[in-house]
């Protein structure tokens, strides 16, 4: 017979990639995982996943089951919230988000939400932009932040919050002063530090540079913007970051903004969920707050 609790736990091991795993989430023993999943597929008499070592991959009828268990856990979801005030609000908000967008934006935000329900348990994951997008589609998190060219896409509901600028940093002595077309199709001796090879901004650096021929002395990647920002302030390099990320080191003279003449693509901070999502009180309530402080945000930057 099949039960909720089955769907939870095969939803789970799909979003953790393993049995192991998805027991510690959902506090059971490994066997006990192993057991709802075997009860799956014995009322429907296919196995929902291949095993190859410790990988577990799903199979065609897994795929299959995939949409049908979110469609039964938001039904579910929508049950237990039928008689739920506004005070009262529970559950989990999966939440996907960048690096910059957690330690810039979202503090306040979040800060603001467990005051106002505290009952709902908030699971918060980093990633970049692009994983953050397939997070939405497959259903491992309910919302996510972006940070992208404005887009649309037929399948998500997109919220822009604000145009975020990107700028070129170095130290305070960088000798590099502006990048401008005196160093087209050159070298420059500035070795060019970046994070995930799929950041969004970071992509659209290496595109200009790339048209006009100009290449770094090196390229070093680092594995957050903290880490970027003490290499270029200790003289390493030279890096392309989201202004709100740099604000402070800049105006504490520990960076400078290098000019860079080019027409680069504007960088939007965006909320997005799937349009199909149940949009339960605990996530419209979490959106409402978020598109509220967006309007803060632009009301201090335009200082009105």
């Amino acid at each position: 017979m099949m039960e909720i609790r089955h769907f939870v736990t095969f939803k789970k091991v799909i979003e953790t990639g393993s049995f192991t795993q998805a027991a510690e989430h959902l506090g059971y023993t490994q066997s006990t995982v192993t057991s709802h999943i075997q009860a799956l597929e014995e009322h429907l008499g296919a196995p929902l996943f291949d095993r190859m070592g410790r990988k577990i991959r799903l199979t065609e009828i897994g795929k299959k089951l995939l949409p049908y268990t979110q469609d039964i856990l938001d039904t579910y979801g929508k049950i237990e919230s039928i008689t739920s005030e506004e005070k009262d609000i529970r559950g989990t908000l999966k939440i996907a988000a960048p690096e910059s967008l957690t330690v810039f934006r979202l503090e306040p935000i979040l800060k603001e939400y467990r005051k106002k329900f505290p009952h709902v348990s908030i699971r918060l994951s980093n990633a970049s932009c692009g994983d953050n997008k397939k997070a939405i589609v497959d259903g491992s998190a309910d919302v996510a932040f972006v940070m992208l060219p404005q887009f649309e896409d037929s399948d998500l509901i997109i919220h822009p919050l604000m145009n975020e600028p990107i700028v070129l940093v170095g130290s305070s002595d960088c000798s590099l002063n502006i990048l401008d077309k005196s160093y087209e199709n050159q070298k420059i001796r500035e070795c060019l530090i970046v994070n995930e090879k799929e950041g969004s901004y970071r992509r659209i650096f290496e595109e200009f540079l790339r048209d006009r021929g100009i290449v770094p002395s090196n390229i070093m990647e680092l594995w957050s913007i903290e880490a970027i920002k003490r290499s270029v302030m200790s003289g390493l390099g030279i890096a392309y970051l989201p202004l709100m990320t740099v604000n402070d080191e800049i105006e504490a003279g520990r960076l400078k903004i290098i000019p860079c003449e080019a027409d680069l693509k504007q960088i939007y901070s965006q909320v997005v969920y799937h349009k199909n999502k149940w949009v339960s009180p605990a996530l419209s309530m979490f959106i409402d707050i978020t598109l509220k402080h967006a309007r803060d945000w632009s009301c201090a930057e335009t200082t009105c």
